[in-house]
């Protein structure tokens, strides 16, 4: 390999690296987090009822940092529990 893609790659590596530890803090530092699961819950499922299931999904995804199919799971049996 040559000398520039050499160092076109480990920019690249190196971006990966930083925009991970970015995500990872962000997560961290998510402001006013829900500090029970009921809290949580609460806080779920009020955003169902105002803006439907992606939003309830993208909060529950922001505030546990779930994969898309957990989160999707746990605003499904939270729409459930709803009267």
């Amino acid at each position: 390999m040559t000398t520039a893609a050499l160092t076109v790659l480990a920019v690249g590596l190196l971006l990966l690296i930083a925009a991970a530890q970015v995500r990872r803090r962000a997560r961290a530092s998510a402001g006013s987090l829900p500090t029970t699961s009921e809290d949580l819950h609460a806080e779920i499922a009020a955003e169902l009822a105002r803006n439907g299931d992606v939003a309830a999904i993208r909060l529950y995804r922001q505030r546990t940092g779930a994969s898309l199919v957990d989160a999707k799971a746990a605003v499904d049996r939270i729409g459930r529990q709803q009267p």
